[in-house]
């Protein structure tokens, strides 16, 4: 149990981010945390493969993983803005682990795809939320003025566990089995657990300090819209990747690897925008202008792998697309930290993890029926056209209001 109690942050001490202990506690707790989310779908989607062969059981899977998260991370986020922290959040991460233990276990006896997916539901539903709650400890350790700086270097770490998550699940699937790789998966969670009880306790909010759902999303939609955006470019690409190495003749694992290098560029560039200065003109620039211009090259420079006519060159396309992802992303991440009140802020990011996770959810059987009946090429359009449609209804629903 942590000893500490996290103090209001106006009264800290003022000293570098980097010079800030509990900052590196945090940051490594959030990142053990939010890693089986980026491995797990990969996992899940090897998994099902050799226990059905199809990637329509393998985007199953993966889909009913991502809707679990997408249904319960609003009602967990608001549970943990009503709870004290951590210790709401180490009990979670717990819960999630006897989970992903069971999918193992299960997938390893050969276990049915039914039986397999009641024990991802469980994970998925102790798990959701957990990432919003994370990030709502923020404001209660540190000082206001470090606040836009810690969530870019967070977006940062989100990046690095993209590139970690899918590069863990391919090497541990090809080297052992993708049983072992979900096992790989609990063991990483069970650790950010146990990191979890080191942190600051922040105290339980009040239920009275909660306005309307309605007003909440009304703070959030463009955000929202953005974030749906990428849900289902994600969703496609971790059906849509494997398929791509299949029909090239390559092992399906290798689509893994691929999304680690497109989060790899994506991490670089991510870097260097944190690190810019705040007198720097983009800094400057509004946050949601940002965040349009970078998904939307994001999307365009996808969409010209699809149309790439050999693999080497489809996949140099996906890693130039990552270099405007990550700064875009963390663009969209800020819009939820500067429009949401404090006191919601778990719920605010469970809303925003949900529109994401539903993408995927949806995306994922769709890009595994697409990739099935029409070839890999189909999935990586799907890809590509989300985050510019979301672009595009942003700027239209923008000017619209005005």
């Amino acid at each position: 149990m942590p000893t500490t109690v996290a103090g209001p942050p106006v009264n800290a001490p003022t000293k570098l981010l980097r010079n800030n202990p509990v900052w590196y506690r945090w940051l490594v707790a959030a990142s053990l945390a939010r890693l089986p989310q980026t491995s797990l779908p990969v996992a899940l989607v090897l998994t099902a493969h050799q226990a059905s062969g199809s990637f329509v059981g393998s985007g199953l899977l993966s889909g009913a993983s991502a809707m679990t998260y997408a249904l319960c991370a609003p009602w967990r986020g608001r549970q943990m803005d009503r709870a004290l922290l951590p210790k709401a959040l180490g009990w979670s991460l717990l819960a999630a682990t006897a989970g992903l233990v069971a999918t193992s276990i299960a997938a390893a006896a050969g276990a049915s795809l039914w039986l397999l997916l009641v024990f991802v539901v469980l994970a998925a539903s102790a798990g959701a939320g957990v990432g919003g709650a994370y990030r709502s400890l923020l404001p209660h350790f540190l000082p206001s003025t470090q606040l836009a700086q810690a969530y870019a270097v967070d977006a940062v770490a989100v990046q690095v566990a993209w590139i970690g998550g899918p590069a863990l699940a391919a090497v541990v699937a090809a080297a052992v089995g993708p049983q072992a790789c979900v096992g790989v998966v609990a063991a990483v969670t069970a650790g950010g657990a146990a990191l979890s009880w080191t942190l600051p306790r922040r105290e339980a909010g009040s239920p009275t300090q909660h306005s309307s759902v309605r007003a909440l999303l009304g703070w959030l939609w463009a955000p929202l819209l953005l974030n749906a955006g990428i849900g289902i470019n994600l969703g496609a690409l971790d059906v849509a990747l494997p398929a791509l190495m299949v029909d090239h003749g390559k092992p399906a694992t290798n689509g893994g690897l691929v999304l680690a290098g497109l989060f790899a560029t994506s991490a670089v560039s991510s870097s260097v925008y944190a690190a810019l200065p705040s007198t720097h003109p983009l800094r400057k620039v509004r946050t949601r202008t940002v965040a349009c211009v970078l998904i939307a090259a994001y999307g365009i420079v996808m969409a010209s792998a699809v149309a790439a006519p050999r693999l080497w060159l489809a996949v140099v396309c996906l890693l130039v697309a990552g270099l405007a992802f990550a700064p875009g992303d963390s663009a969209v991440i800020l819009l939820v930290s500067e429009q949401a009140p404090k006191a919601r802020l778990a719920e605010a990011f469970g809303y925003f993890s949900a529109i994401g996770y539903v993408g995927i959810a949806l995306a994922s059987p769709v890009a595994g029926w697409f990739v099935t009946r029409y070839g890999a090429g189909a999935g990586l359009l799907l890809a590509a056209l989300a985050p510019l449609v979301a672009v595009v209804v942003v700027i239209a629903t923008r000017v619209g209001r005005n």
